[in-house]
């Protein structure tokens, strides 16, 4: 009865009323169990016609006149959301960069259709079609409204105005009428992989292919030759797959293999096979270098790759996860000679310039004048003035994130570099194995539009980490340290006493700090950060230090939205 219950209580779209009225609703009936069964098997249609539930004609009025308000290609979007599983956050970048593919977004170039695509996203937001839970505050995801969207798809049969797309979901051991398979197919996990079924089915028309978990070599087949969006993310797709994928689907504009980890190779026939590519998305697969052919792709705009920079992850589909495997400093992916002729790329990352021919690597930075977006790992005292000089003048570039490499014996030398005048978010990761003292960081306090701080300690010592006022320290600068800083994460393998000052990270506005087994935590001063609004930490502690943290946290003065594992 409960996990009917939590499926009926999502598909309303967490509206209260309607919730607590279909809970009561069961309550009341005979048979809760089973009338819970019938209400998910047609939902939108029992509400219309089951008694006790008729009051909520005005919610589906609002949904109404909300969707025939949308114009044409909004009403599209609303249906495409429906290749997603209606529960789970999706990336806001995932989203803008299949729409791209589909052709879904106006500009004369890749910077502007970005921008006229997450306009499209703001559109449904304030339509209430989608929602941006405050659950991942350093991540843009979003989230269907469920109500909104079954209502929509219950409604398809009915009005041919609301066929603007052909939108097609495998789930459990159903089939489809092979006329019926139209432009967009998601094959869910739950559906039976069978190859029969699949091979009778018209894929002539299939624009876009979106598989979640388990993966069959025959879902990909040469009847696809018209397929522009590939998105396989978190399945168990190898090596031998994407040769077939890049050989057999020469249409291709966007390819996502996000957390696909059996994958450890790019073919080199991709760059002479995918001319068309505009997104490849590599990001936590074991992709250690991109292909030489790569240089090919002339339209490819966008490059994810290499494990993530985040210590603490919490991506929208697998939200409160924390990242895997071991961070290292240089675990950014080498890029080939003859990168800088991708003159359209606008996101590129993780780059290791620490590696062998990490100079020339900068060289070609300079010829990538449309970046929007910048991953670098390797960054060090000897190659980072490289960096600043090879990324001057480029003129869109909003976002440079930089890993430090773990060996150098002080980052004193970090407080004075100059980021570019345009930048609006500087990220800097820092893999700490020998910690002396406190002062080993504070070049870091100096850092100008330093949006992002991760610290990662892997040490037996204690780790106090003291963010507090210049004057305080009787040091001779006026200048605030971290004073342009928003997120600070932490993760520590010791004991950590984190202590705030209130002239320090005045705009902090989220903090995260996960401690390894048997190590304690102490946050002192906590209140000071007036513009905290989000806090989570984790780790195995005692009672007593949870309490403790509970109530520091719970007592700040900005109630901010926190969570304890």
């Amino acid at each position: 009865m409960l996990d009917e219950a939590g499926i009926i209580i999502n598909k309303c779209g967490r509206l209260p009323k309607l919730s607590v009225a279909l809970v009561k609703y069961l309550a009341d009936v005979r048979n809760g169990i089973l009338e819970a069964r019938r209400l998910n098997a047609n939902f939108m249609y029992s509400l219309n016609n089951s008694k006790g539930l008729d009051s909520f004609q005005d919610i589906f009025a609002w949904i109404y006149s909300n969707f025939q308000a949308c114009p044409q290609l909004l009403k599209k979007c609303v249906f495409y959301l429906s290749l997603f599983t209606q529960s789970s956050m999706i990336r806001q970048s995932r989203l803008v960069r299949r729409w791209i593919a589909e052709g879904y977004s106006e500009g004369t170039d890749s910077n502007s259709k970005v921008e006229y695509t997450e306009k499209l996203l703001h559109e449904l937001a304030n339509l209430g079609i989608t929602e941006h839970p405050h659950q991942t505050p350093t991540v843009a995801g979003c989230q269907i409204n469920s109500l909104f969207l079954e209502y929509v798809i219950s409604r398809e049969t009915e009005e041919n105005i609301f066929l603007p797309l052909e939108v097609s979901v495998l789930q459990g051991e159903g089939s489809l009428n092979t006329q019926r398979v139209g432009q967009h197919l998601a094959i869910g996990s739950s559906w039976k992989r069978d190859k029969f079924v699949f091979d009778n089915m018209d894929l002539s028309r299939l624009r876009s292919l979106t598989v979640s978990r388990e993966w069959r070599p025959f879902l990909i087949s040469d009847r696809m030759r018209v397929l522009r969006v590939l998105d396989l993310e978190d399945t168990n797709v190898a090596d031998g797959d994407i040769e077939q994928v890049v050989k057999q689907l020469p249409r291709l504009k966007f390819l996502g293999l996000r957390r696909c980890t059996k994958i450890s190779c790019l073919p080199e026939s991709l760059g002479d096979d995918l001319r068309q590519l505009q997104t490849l998305d590599i990001r936590h697969t074991s992709v250690t270098k991109l292909p030489k052919s790569i240089t090919k792709l002339q339209k490819l705009q966008y490059i994810r790759a290499a494990t993530s920079l985040r210590l603490m992850d919490e991506e929208p589909s697998t939200p409160w996860r924390t990242s895997h495997g071991h961070v290292d400093a240089c675990n950014g992916i080498i890029v080939p000679r003859g990168i800088g002729a991708l003159m359209a790329l606008h996101t590129l990352g993780v780059v290791n310039i620490g590696a062998g021919g990490g100079k020339a690597i900068l060289n070609e930075l300079k010829y990538l004048s449309q970046l929007k977006k910048l991953g670098v790992s390797g960054i060090n005292r000897s190659n980072i003035k490289g960096l600043l000089s090879a990324i001057f003048g480029h003129s869109h570039l909003e976002s440079l994130s930089l890993q430090l490499h773990k060996d150098d014996k002080d980052l004193e030398w970090l407080g004075k570099i100059t980021p570019p005048n345009n930048l609006q978010r500087l990220k800097a990761y820092v893999h700490v194995v020998k910690y002396p003292h406190w002062s080993y960081l504070q070049g870091l306090g100096q850092l100008k539009r330093l949006h992002t701080l991760s610290l990662r300690f892997e040490t037996d010592q204690d780790v106090e980490l003291q963010f507090c006022d210049n004057l305080d320290r009787n040091r001779s600068s006026t200048h605030r340290q971290f004073s342009e800083l928003k997120v600070l994460e932490i993760v520590c393998s010791s004991n950590l006493h984190v202590m705030f000052a209130g002239g320090e990270m005045f705009e902090l506005k989220v903090l995260k700090v996960h401690c390894s087994t048997g190590a304690s935590l102490q946050l002192s001063r906590i209140e000071r950060l007036h513009s905290l609004k989000y806090v989570w930490l984790k780790g195995s502690f005692d009672d007593t230090t949870k309490e403790e943290l509970r109530r520091k946290v719970t007592q700040h003065p900005n109630k901010p939205n926190w969570k304890l594992d």
